[in-house]
């Protein structure tokens, strides 16, 4: 009795807040240790303070880099913080979605419209805050693998799998794609990139809950991802969507076809997902 009233009582707030400093933690510990024996972020110029051969070294000096330690660091996170939920929650605590379902090309295209939809109505926003100084993944194949596998295979093991079916027994749907959302936000630690984030794992959310798979969220967020590293790769990944269109009024017409498009998905989702549901 008392380990069916501990598991009932569990995820609490206390427990999304310890897993958040988990994380933290783990992130400073697995590249404190890599630090102490040697592998660290090799240093990286401005573009327009070396030569671009230097630059395009340099950049292809971290690709190889990060490939090495993101899925470590990632990896390591996902382990202690999937020993954190078992010890609290018991055996029958995770159990993550893989339904063929998941490689619905309707599905598929829906969600890439909504995501890109949602980073246009962003923008306006975005552009406000202070820009992120990190020095980014690189350049080169290796810094593409990780970016569009890596990446979205971690992310989305972490958020929409173990953090998401963790609050999902206790907290129910919504409450679940809300707070796994935030937590996808608060994993990219740069504000800009933070919000783009939030509104990104709602989607996701909503997406996993509609396909009961994994794979749909995994393959959207790769094609994001790598969308975004070619953009970089041709050196426009500073250029927002209104400096390409040029502004003025096909501007607006545009930015208004992304609201139709986002609200259109998301009432489609909507109906699928919610509505289905109380039917």
């Amino acid at each position: 009795m008392d380990k069916m009233t501990k598991i009932r009582k569990f995820p609490s707030v206390g427990d999304l807040l310890m897993m958040l400093l988990l994380f933290c933690l783990s992130q400073l510990l697995i590249g404190s240790l890599l630090g102490a024996v040697g592998v660290v972020a090799p240093a990286t110029s401005a573009i327009d303070a070396v030569d671009i051969e230097t630059y395009m070294n340099e950049q292809l000096a971290l690709g190889r880099y990060t490939a090495l330690v993101y899925p470590l660091l990632m990896l390591s996170s996902i382990a202690i913080l999937w020993l954190y939920v078992r010890l609290r929650g018991g055996r029958r605590a995770i159990r993550i979605r893989h339904s063929a379902s998941g490689f619905n090309p309707t599905v598929v295209l829906v969600g890439v419209l909504w995501l890109f939809s949602s980073q246009i109505i962003l923008e306006p926003l975005v552009s406000l805050l202070p820009e992120n100084p990190s020095q980014g993944l690189g350049r080169g194949a290796w810094a593409c693998f990780t970016s569009v596998f890596t990446a979205a295979v971690s992310e989305e093991l972490l958020c929409r799998g173990l953090i998401f079916e963790t609050l999902h027994k206790r907290w129910g749907v919504k409450t679940s794609i809300l707070f796994s959302s935030l937590f996808f936000g608060f994993i990219h630690f740069d504000l800009a990139t933070a919000i783009i984030a939030l509104v990104a794992g709602v989607i996701f959310g909503v997406l996993y809950v509609r396909t009961s798979s994994l794979y749909t969220t995994i393959i959207i967020h790769a094609i994001n991802n790598a969308f975004a590293f070619a953009l970089i790769s041709f050196g426009v990944g500073d250029v927002s969507f209104r400096e390409v269109v040029g502004g003025g009024l096909l501007y607006y017409i545009l930015y208004g076809v992304a609201v139709a498009i986002f609200l259109t998905c998301s009432v489609e989702t909507y109906l699928k997902v919610f509505r289905a549901k109380k039917s």
